[in-house]
């Protein structure tokens, strides 16, 4: 796989484990960071406003070097530790698995917990399917009427996409490439007299 590839889920999926009457409801499902995380976790934790403990594992970066675990109560390192370990072990980023846990009235000590919200995640894996991205960067880029055809092409060529586009006497084109390919491709086009630039924050 390189640099610019990674494995994330398709979408969210679900899985519910029993044990000694504890229930633990699992929700995995892909972020595109923080923010878009905090978002779902709130739409759960009002789907089970009564739940005491929700907790969590996530992972981003490309290479999955951002990651959190978050045990919400639970003894430390016997929840969120167990579920972002099911994320890291199957190679995903960009991913997120919440788990709620319903007492059942039966402790079951810090190494049945884990072992609960370790398959509890599993369960939600298992039913998603697994995807494989490509890390895109945004480029502008302005050239003649006469070169769209050309700058098209060779964006194809690359598996990068067209995303807008104002068609003048001066084209303005913005347009999606793997970013590994990003600044071979500029100096290629100023090369070829078309001006392109990188778009920040894209």
């Amino acid at each position: 796989m390189s640099t610019d590839q990674y494995q994330t889920l398709a979408g969210e999926s679900f899985g519910e484990v029993r044990e000694k009457a504890s229930k633990f409801l699992a929700h995995a499902f892909p972020i595109t960071d923080e923010a878009a995380f905090k978002a779902r976790l709130a739409g759960i934790a009002k789907e089970y406003h009564s739940a005491r403990h929700i907790c969590y594992g996530w992972v981003l970066g490309t290479s999955g070097e951002k990651f959190r675990a978050f045990d919400a109560g639970e003894p430390a390192g016997s929840a969120g530790k167990p579920v972002l370990r099911q994320i890291q072990g199957a190679g995903l980023t960009y991913a997120a698995i919440v788990v709620v846990r319903y007492f059942g009235g039966t402790l079951l000590g810090k190494a049945g917990l884990a072992h609960a919200f370790a398959d509890a995640a599993k369960a939600a894996l298992a039913s998603n399917t697994v995807v494989q991205r490509t890390v895109m960067a945004t480029l502008e880029v302005l050239c003649g009427y006469a070169a769209v055809e050309e700058v098209k092409r060779q964006v194809k060529a690359m598996d990068g996409e067209l995303v807008k586009a104002a068609y003048a006497d001066l084209c303005v084109l913005r347009v999606h490439v793997p970013r590994s390919h990003a600044m071979q491709q500029i100096a290629k086009w100023t090369a070829q007299g078309i001006t392109a630039n990188l778009v920040a924050g894209e």
